[in-house]
């Protein structure tokens, strides 16, 4: 579905911040763990 994804609609939902997600603080500590997990990696790699 990433390919879906334009610099343009990218530009439009930040414009306009739509759609607007909801999520739970379960929701929500369940995607922080693989995000955590790529910013470590990065930061060992020094990528940035």
């Amino acid at each position: 579905f990433m390919k879906l994804n334009t610099m343009e609609k990218l530009y439009l939902c930040l414009k306009h911040e739509q759609p607007e997600l909801l999520l739970s603080k379960e929701q929500i500590e369940k995607a922080k763990a693989p995000i955590e997990r790529m910013l470590d990696i990065s930061a060992r790699l020094n990528l940035q």
